[in-house]
C-alpha cells in the first residue's frame, strides 16, 4: 500500500543522509510528544533526535547550529495557531522549509495499577490539550486538579511518580513509560490536526505551495485593510491571518499571514513589492510544501 511504500523509502533515506552526515533534529520533546512523532514521520528513525523543553529552546538550538532542523507546532484545527511559535519567529531569524500534518488522538492515561477514575486525583497535559478535551473533563474529571504541563510526553512522565495521577498524552508516550490507557481518543472532536513546522538557519526557501510572512504596520486606521487587499488584487489567496502583541509597543501588533503561492510565483512576488512598500517591517519566513 502508498504508506507502507512512503515509510520505507522514508528510512532507506534517512539511513543514507546518516551514512553522509547524520540530521539532527530538535523537537518539543520528551520522546513520545506528538512533536516527536511528527519529526519521524519526515526524518526517519535513522536521524538523530534532540529534545527540548521549550519551543523557544528548539528555535535557539537550530539558531547556534547544534541543530540542523528544528519541528515546531504551529497550529492546531481546534485551538488554533500556537503562539509561543509565533513570537520565536519575531526573536530568531530562522525560515520554514516544510509543513507536516498529524491527526492527534488524545488519550487518557494511568498507572497501570490504576482501575477506576476515582482514585485518580490530578491530570497531567499540555495546555492545548486540555482544551482539545475540555468537554471530556468536564464531564468526567471536573473534581480532579488540573496541572499544566510543558507537554503531552512530559505529562506522561509525571504519571511514573504520581500514581494518583493521570495524564492526556499520545499512545506512544504510554508504550515508552509503560502506562496504561484508560480511555482512548477522548478528544472533543476527531477533526483535530496540528500543523508543524520544520526550520531552518539561513534564507528562506521560494518555492512550493504556501508562504509565510510576518510584518508590522503604522499604527493607523485602514493599514491592515489596505495590506489584504494588495494580496487580493493580485489574485493571492489568504489562508491565515494573525496577531501578536509588539513586547515594545502597548496595543501594537505585528501581523502573522499564511497565502497560497511561492515567492517564485509573478503574482506573490508583485505582491510582496506592493506590501513591503507600505509596511513598517517585513519578513517572508520562506515558500514551503507539505512533507510526507
Amino acid at each position: 500500500p502508498p504508506e507502507g511504500i512512503r515509510t520505507i523509502y522514508r528510512e532507506v533515506i534517512s539511513m543514507c543522509r546518516n551514512i553522509q552526515r547524520p540530521t539532527t533534529v530538535a523537537y518539543l520533546g520528551p520522546a513520545g510528544s506528538f512533536s516527536h512523532e511528527a519529526a519521524s514521520q519526515v526524518f526517519g528513525e535513522a536521524s538523530r533526535y534532540s529534545p527540548c523543553r521549550r519551543i523557544k529552546k528548539i528555535f535557539i538550538e537550530v539558531e547556534i547550529g547544534r541543530c540542523d532542523v528544528g519541528v515546531v507546532p504551529l497550529e492546531n484545527s481546534i485551538e488554533g495557531a500556537v503562539n509561543e511559535t509565533l513570537d520565536c519567529f519575531i526573536d530568531y531569524p530562522l525560515a520554514i522549509t516544510g509543513e507536516i500534518q498529524l491527526r492527534i488522538t488524545q488519550n487518557l492515561i494511568v498507572n497501570p495499577q490504576v482501575e477506576s477514575l476515582s482514585s485518580i486525583e490530578r491530570i497531567y497535559s499540555h495546555p492545548q490539550a486540555l482544551a482539545q478535551c475540555d468537554g471530556y473533563i468536564t464531564k468526567y474529571l471536573s473534581d480532579k486538579d488540573i496541572v499544566a504541563t510543558e507537554s503531552t510526553a512530559r505529562a506522561a512522565e509525571h504519571v511514573l511518580r504520581d500514581i494518583k495521577g493521570a495524564a492526556i498524552s499520545s499512545k506512544a508516550a504510554a508504550e515508552l513509560n509503560g502506562l496504561k490507557i484508560y480511555e482512548a481518543g477522548i478528544e472533543d472532536t476527531p477533526n483535530n490536526y496540528t500543523r508543524f513546522a520544520t526550520i531552518h538557519k539561513g534564507d528562506p526557501p521560494k518555492t512550493g505551495t504556501k508562504t509565510s510572512a510576518i510584518f508590522a504596520l503604522e499604527h493607523v486606521p485602514g493599514s491592515l485593510a489596505e495590506i489584504l487587499t494588495m494580496f487580493a488584487k493580485r489574485n493571492v489567496n489568504i489562508t491565515m491571518v494573525l496577531s501578536r502583541p509588539m513586547p515594545s509597543r502597548s496595543w501594537e501588533y505585528y501581523f502573522y499571514l499564511d497565502f497560497e503561492g511561492s515567492m517564485s510565483d509573478e503574482n506573490v512576488a508583485q505582491a510582496l513589492k506592493d506590501v513591503r512598500g507600505r509596511t513598517r517591517f517585513l519578513r517572508v519566513l520562506g515558500s514551503y510544501s507539505k512533507l510526507q
